[in-house]
């Protein structure tokens, strides 16, 4: 295994609603999801794709999407559009197939900050917790829901359309770019502040915004 995840234990899959209880390691960098044999989770029922889904192992992180399937892949129950980051608990279904997403890690950010120290940037929305490269971002809630949208979304452009449904959801996302281009202005400005750079939010013209580099140098285990 890569030293690039020495200091994290792999995730599972489980399988849901069988009598027999299926589980799957996480190790590889790349697992794929479908009806194939070279698939290395063999979903053999006919709703499911030859190349179904693929979730990407990342240091601290597993990030599914799904590959071009016929019927779609859901999350949580709904349809996967993109790349999205797993979460404890989370459900992955192929078909009729349910896969829950068991992260031992799950208590191991909280516990030691590996991903705060290492990340250049480490988000928990439901917390309210910011970090880049350890260091507390404090952020106004619409710069918290506009960083998450970001880090939730790995190397995806998220275009001003899902920014202003996120960030101003009062507003039906009724919302003029200069609001957006102010925000941007003023969380990057906070992210320098941090010590982190200034371009890790990239702007995409005529598209929107992604997040560079959101994964950190090999974890070296001390917090």
């Amino acid at each position: 295994m890569s030293d690039e995840f020495a200091d994290a234990r792999p995730a599972r899959l489980r399988s849901q609603g069988t009598a027999t209880r299926v589980e799957f390691v996480l190790e590889a960098r790349t697992t794929l999801i479908g009806r194939s044999p070279q698939c290395d989770i063999q979903v053999d029922e006919p709703l499911a794709s030859r190349r179904h889904a693929e979730i990407v192992r990342q240091t601290w992180r597993y990030v599914i999407s799904d590959v071009g399937s016929r019927n779609g892949t859901l999350l949580n129950g709904e349809v996967l559009d993109g790349e999205r980051q797993l979460r404890h608990g989370d459900v992955i279904q192929v078909g009729t197939t349910r896969l829950q997403f068991d992260d031992p890690n799950a208590t191991i950010v909280e516990a030691t900050g590996l991903p705060r120290a290492n990340l250049s940037v480490w988000v928990n929305h439901q917390s309210g917790e910011a970090y880049a490269h350890g260091k507390a971002l404090v952020l106004a809630p619409k710069e918290l829901a506009f960083l998450t949208l970001l880090f939730e979304h790995p190397g995806v452009i998220c275009d001003r359309n899902q920014v202003a449904i996120k960030v101003w959801p009062e507003y039906g996302g009724r919302i003029g770019s200069y609001n957006i281009e102010t925000l941007v202005s003023r969380l990057r400005r906070k992210l320098e502040h941090a010590g982190a750079s200034p371009d890790l939010i990239v702007t995409v013209r005529g598209r929107g915004y992604r997040l560079t580099n959101p994964d950190p140098s090999p974890a070296t285990g001390e917090p």
